[in-house]
């Protein structure tokens, strides 16, 4: 029974620190969602209007959330494993700028989303191994 409750310890620790690289991948999406919204709704860029916009101001707050999260990533994960996984903002902003703004997911968008899904599954196999 005790290693029962340390593989559940050690399969949610694991769920955990995976979520560390997700989660600056979703943060890095809601910025570029917010930085498309901020320029359909100003058609003239200054610096005022970037200043002043409230989707420019919450794009740039998620960018600063996003470089934290990535830290703290860095901190437990190698960069060159955990570099690979920054590849899934395309999936995440192909998805919403489909149902946000009736964007057109192409033939050429789902084979190249593969590409990278094996590209990523590639990269992220020697967790734990020596290079």
């Amino acid at each position: 029974m005790k290693w029962l409750l340390n593989q559940e310890r050690f399969e949610t620790k694991l769920i955990l620190l995976f979520g560390l690289i997700i989660f600056p991948v979703f943060l890095q999406a809601a910025s570029g969602i917010c930085g498309k919204y901020a320029a359909i709704e100003v058609k003239d860029a200054s610096l005022f209007v970037a200043v002043t916009n409230g989707f420019y101001f919450l794009s740039l707050i998620f960018l600063i959330l996003q470089a934290i999260a990535w830290q703290l990533t860095l901190i437990i994960y190698p960069l060159s494993y955990a570099y690979p996984f920054t590849s899934l903002v395309n999936f995440v902003i192909l998805i919403f700028s489909a149902i946000l703004f009736q964007e057109q997911i192409t033939l050429y968008n789902v084979l190249g989303l593969i590409l990278i899904s094996f590209g990523i599954l590639i990269l992220s196999r020697n967790l734990g191994e020596d290079t």
